[in-house]
C-alpha cells in the first residue's frame, strides 16, 4: 500500500484526475459486462429452435410468443417484433425485426462513449502531467543549476509516472472497450 501511495505521489498533480478516470472506466466496464452477460444469457439459436417448435399458427403465434417473452433478451425481443408481423409478409416481418434491432443498440452501446471518452483523454492527461513535471524540473536547474542531479530526476520521474499511468489506463479500456 505503501508504494502505491508512493507510486501515485511520485507521479504528480495529474494523478488526481487518471485515478478518477481509471475508477470511471471500471464502473463503466463492469455496468457494461453485467449488460452484455444478461443480454446474452440464452443463446439466439436455440431460442429460435424453441421458438419454432412452440409456432402454432392457429394460435396466431402465441405459445411462440409466450416463450420469447420469458427469455427477456434483445434477441428475445426482437424475434417477437418480427413474429408480430409474421402475417403481413417477408419483407414487413424483416423491416420490424430491423427497426426493433436498432431500438436495441442504444441500450447495448449505452456507456460506451464515456469509456472512449476516458481512453482517449487518460493519455493526454498524462502527457500534461509530463509537461508539468518537465516545468518542475526545469525550475529547479534554473535555480540550483545543474550541479544537483537528484532535482531533475525528480521532475523526470514524475513526468514519466504520470505518462505511464495515463497511457496505461487508455490501453486497458481500449482492449475491454
Amino acid at each position: 500500500m505503501n508504494d502505491l501511495m508512493r507510486y501515485l505521489h511520485q507521479g504528480g498533480v495529474m494523478m488526481y484526475p487518471l485515478i478518477l478516470c481509471s475508477v470511471v472506466a471500471v464502473g463503466i466496464i463492469l455496468e457494461r459486462c453485467w449488460t452484455f452477460k444478461k443480454a446474452t444469457a440464452v443463446d439466439p439459436d436455440e431460442l429460435l429452435d424453441e421458438v419454432r417448435g412452440a409456432y402454432n399458427k392457429d394460435d396466431g403465434g402465441a405459445a411462440a410468443a409466450k416463450v420469447l417473452e420469458e427469455a427477456r433478451t434483445p434477441f428475445a425481443r426482437i424475434f417477437i417484433r418480427g413474429l408480430k408481423n409474421s402475417s403481413r409478409g417477408p419483407e414487413a416481418m424483416d423491416l420490424a425485426m430491423s427497426q426493433e434491432a436498432a431500438n436495441e443498440i442504444p441500450t447495448l452501446e449505452n456507456n460506451l462513449l464515456g469509456l472512449r471518452t476516458i481512453i482517449t483523454i487518460s493519455p493526454l492527461l498524462g502527457l500534461l502531467g509530463t509537461i508539468a513535471g518537465m516545468i518542475s524540473s526545469f525550475k529547479q536547474v534554473a535555480a540550483a543549476g545543474l550541479s544537483s542531479p537528484q532535482a531533475v530526476m525528480g521532475g523526470v520521474s514524475e513526468a514519466l509516472v504520470s505518462t505511464a499511468t495515463g497511457i496505461g489506463i487508455a490501453v486497458v479500456g481500449l482492449i475491454l472497450y
